[in-house]
């Protein structure tokens, strides 16, 4: 590929100007989820940016991100072609050697690891306690005027299972600060229910809307105020805790020892937290239509 190849393609696929260009969304969602399916890309975009697309309209800007050769496909998944990433970086390094040098590096150009912060971490239990650090976090520093909308949706709250002392102490936090929350579990067995009966107990509107779809099975989202926290599970995982669950109906009782082996199972989970009111309002509407 010559530089002036190398430039087109980029000036066209990078996240730069219109972020919510479909293909830009695509491009910044495989740069940390891969690799993914076009109806797996298509949930993303609607319930992580609250962008309402078609299935079409991602497919078009898949196709034409494999055609400019920056996504590859693999049995019907794609990820960033790590050849056009590398044929990039070199058209970048000259362009910054003959511009800059001996200058200031310029400002970071793409706002992605400004808005959006990605974690990973090795079991369920592990990214769970972060989750609750980073939900005290702002509590902490919430504020009288501050948006005071909490939603969490959930295929389990497996959470309120082991941490139930934990889960009382933030619903006392939000009835403090007058911050209002709801939750909304989208799988309907008896545990799931007796599950929203405790959340309901301890001050907590929700509600279960049942869902067959694969990525609501796997997907988890919460809000607080202008901060949005999400994460997918691995399929392995998402079986073995429907499993858990139907196979346990109360909240006391259940072999503890199960749930721990599963949550703490050793895997790679990833964690997104984006700091963005437009997309905690979308995600907020999602939910409370539902309850």
């Amino acid at each position: 590929m010559s530089n002036l190849e190398g430039l087109m393609t980029l000036q066209i696929s990078l996240p730069l100007g219109n972020k919510n260009n479909v293909k830009n969304l695509v491009f910044s969602i495989l740069i940390y989820e891969y690799p993914l399916k076009i109806i797996q890309l298509t949930n993303f975009i609607r319930k992580r940016y609250g962008k309402a697309v078609t299935f079409q309209a991602v497919r078009k800007a898949v196709l034409e991100l494999v055609k400019e050769e920056v996504v590859t496909k693999v049995d019907n998944e794609f990820s960033i072609n790590k050849e056009w990433v590398k044929e990039s970086k070199r058209t970048i390094d000259e362009i910054y050697h003959n511009l800059y040098e001996e200058r200031s590096p310029p400002k970071r150009i793409d706002s992605i690891g400004e808005e959006v912060s990605v974690f990973s971490f090795n079991s369920l239990n592990e990214m769970m306690k972060f989750w609750q650090n980073l939900i005290d976090d702002w509590f902490k520093k919430f504020k009288q005027g501050d948006f005071n909308i909490n939603c969490y949706q959930a295929a389990h709250g497996w959470e309120g299972l082991l941490h139930p002392d934990k889960e009382r102490h933030i619903m006392e936090q939000l009835k403090n600060k007058r911050i209002k929350s709801y939750i909304l579990f989208t799988s309907n067995t008896l545990l799931d229910r007796n599950l929203l009966n405790f959340y309901k107990g301890i001050g907590i509107k929700g509600t279960i809307s049942k869902s067959s779809s694969q990525f609501d099975k796997s997907y988890y989202v919460a809000t607080y105020g202008e901060l949005v926290v999400q994460t997918q599970y691995p399929q392995d995982l998402v079986k073995e805790l429907d499993s858990f669950f139907k196979k346990n109906k109360k909240l006391e009782g259940f072999n503890l020892k199960d749930l721990l082996d599963i949550v703490n199972k050793k895997i790679d989970i990833k964690l997104t937290v984006n700091k963005s009111l437009n997309m905690a309002k979308q995600i907020n509407q999602s939910i409370l239509k539902e309850i």
